[in-house]
């Protein structure tokens, strides 16, 4: 069922919701795993509570924030969410349902007004309504269609009595109606360098999936890992630079890790066991015992850096900046094993640093000297570390490579002509479509429960 549905773009789009209520759900109720003691508790929260609520409470489908209105297609909405908004033909219904006004809280904040009431409490109920049915009608640049499926209510019988009714209607003037389409000035997207070039590179249809339609990754384990990590260290960086680096020890740094650990449990990605928490407190120790006297050269820590081009704007993060004796060097984290044998990765990790170093040197004046890649899983510095030239003669190159990138995703280019390295396809959660499809010659294998790293999903997280 899954493989016929994702054929149709709405269709994979509301799927993609529904696997967000699934994390939600396992997220506000604690599940992490099914299993025979608590299946029944998970079906009587899942079908009874969650689901129940999300169906009493109502919720959208999918809209295109980019289209929001896409040809071809009928827009429905309420009467509030068309406020500011004109159609050349405009359908009003709901004229004979029963409107009323909320009047309990001005009687409750009544005596702490400054003022005299702006309308007599009997009144209000229908004063709202001309108002709401003002924006309504007001809708319609060329033709206005009022419909009920029962009689309107009495107010609207002056309009409503007036008008021709269908069938009886100028069908000859309605025929000769033209509409124009109205030409939108696209507004110019922004792509960033992990969250979505290199993931699109890794594998397009990952790309597809989990950042065009938005899934959620069943293996996001692997993002929290990576969070917890980064973004524990940038707290030590941010101690550093104001000046308070001789206060941090390793019970200081183990409460650091902690509170970004209890931070990122109440977001939306699914937190990692205590084996993989530990490991990613050793990489966090790591580093700070083999760097701690680096870090008196901290410039500036996560600098935004943006690049605006023709038909996008390229986004990135700058992890850290270190200076001493007049030099400049740019530093970016990787929370996985430092690759072997993959020169295209690095390449592509080349790419990314020796734009970043352009657009500070352009922006801010500030001349890049080395390019730096720290591997955090590596545990000794000298394996962790990775020294890169830069050489802003590969600037040119490189935009050329990222336009032709983007230039893809925008045309919607998502097959896949060539299979990932297979330790991606082993961890990737499409790794049954792929193989029913034929992508793939068979399905991967389990994924550790742990949710260790691996050259897996890269984080949608970091920009």
């Amino acid at each position: 069922p899954f493989k016929s549905e994702v054929r149709n773009d709405n269709a994979a789009r509301n799927v993609a919701i529904f696997s967000q209520l699934l994390n939600l759900f396992q997220s506000y109720y604690h599940y992490t795993v099914v299993t025979h003691r608590n299946r029944e508790f998970l079906r009587l929260h899942l079908f009874n509570s969650f689901l129940r609520l999300l169906h009493d409470g109502g919720i959208n489908e999918y809209e295109d924030p980019d289209h929001p209105f896409p040809k071809g297609h009928v827009q429905v909405m309420t009467i509030h969410q068309a406020k500011g908004l004109e159609f050349p033909v405009a359908a009003v219904g709901s004229l004979s349902a029963q409107l009323s006004s909320p009047k309990q809280i001005d009687r409750d904040l009544g005596p702490y007004y400054h003022r005299a009431p702006f309308e007599p409490e009997s009144r209000i109920t229908l004063f709202d309504r001309m108002r709401l049915h003002y924006v309504a009608f007001s809708r319609a640049q060329k033709m206005l269609v009022l419909t009920a499926h029962e009689t309107p209510k009495d107010h609207f019988a002056p309009i409503w009595q007036g008008l021709p009714q269908w069938p009886y209607v100028q069908k000859e003037l309605l025929a000769a109606q033209r509409f124009a389409l109205r030409e939108r000035m696209p507004v110019k997207k922004a792509y960033s360098f992990s969250g979505d070039l290199k993931i699109y590179e890794t594998c397009p249809r990952q790309y597809q999936f989990f950042r065009e339609y938005d899934f959620t990754p069943s293996r996001s384990a692997v993002i929290f890992f990576g969070l917890l990590v980064h973004q524990t260290i940038e707290e030590i960086h941010r101690i550093a630079l104001d000046g308070k680096l001789h206060t941090l020890d390793e019970a200081c740094v183990r409460e650091l890790f902690e509170r970004t650990f209890r931070f990122l449990c109440l977001s939306d990605v699914r937190p990692i066991g205590g084996t993989a928490k530990e490991a990613a407190f050793q990489q966090v120790m790591n580093y700070f015992r083999q760097n701690r006297d680096e870090m008196r050269r901290i410039v500036q820590t996560e600098v935004d850096v943006s690049l605006e081009k023709d038909g996008y704007i390229l986004t990135g993060k700058v992890d850290l900046l270190l200076g001493g004796d007049g030099k400049l060097e740019l530093l970016d984290f990787k929370t996985s094993p430092r690759p072997k044998d993959s020169p295209d990765l690095i390449a592509a990790y080349e790419r990314q640093l020796c734009t970043y170093a352009h657009i500070l040197e352009q922006r801010h004046g500030k001349r890049v000297d080395r390019l730096l890649l720290y591997w955090t899983s590596e545990p000794r510095k000298e394996d962790a570390l990775m020294v890169l030239p830069y050489e802003p003669s590969r600037v040119e190159e490189a935009g050329r490579h990222f336009d032709a990138v983007v230039g893809r995703i925008q045309a919607r280019q998502f097959e896949v002509k060539a299979p990932p390295e297979p330790g991606i396809c082993k961890e990737c959660d499409l790794r049954l479509l792929c193989a029913a499809d034929g992508t793939l010659s068979r399905p991967g294998a389990r994924h550790d429960s742990e949710g260790t790293p691996s050259q897996a999903l890269p984080s949608t997280r970091k920009a």
